[in-house]
């Protein structure tokens, strides 16, 4: 992913955790569980958290394909001590993000949600208006990995 796009996402994961107490952390991560970047108050180890979340988001979806009439946008898991939530994050990444014990559901499931759209709309914006980074690497929508659903 470039540079660019990863330096906005980490800006917006930090603001998002410094503006919601009941947020832990914010792991952005590949399909296969890899983390592409992240925002951590709890120190955990972020490699463990983004292979755990693809794990998990892929039961979701074996779910979906066996079912038939059901689409697995996200994963939600509580617990005594938290609130884990997974979502898909376009075609290729997902967010994985993790409260504390205080924490609704409803309230982690809607900040997650609101964070993935803040970073989609970041990536459609430089895609869309065709903004240039002040890097070497331009920022086109043919050279842009495809992070976004068509």
């Amino acid at each position: 992913m470039n540079g660019f796009i990863l330096k906005r996402f980490q800006t917006e994961l930090e603001e998002t955790l410094q503006n919601i107490a009941c947020v832990d952390n914010i792991v952005i991560a590949s399909l296969d569980g890899i983390a592409t970047t992240y925002a951590s108050r709890s120190g955990q180890n972020i490699d463990s958290i983004a292979a755990r979340s693809a794990s998990f988001l892929s039961l979701g979806d074996i779910w979906e394909d066996t079912s038939g009439n059901l689409s697995c946008d996200n994963v939600i898991m509580e617990s005594s001590t938290g609130t884990v939530v997974v979502i898909h994050m376009g075609s290729k990444l997902l967010l994985c993000m993790t409260s504390t014990d205080d924490a609704t559901t409803g309230l982690i499931l809607h900040h997650a949600k609101s964070c993935a759209d803040r970073l989609l709309d970041i990536t459609q914006s430089i895609v869309q208006l065709g903004e240039r980074p002040p890097l070497v690497d331009s920022i086109l929508p043919g050279s842009l990995p495809n992070i976004v659903s068509a």
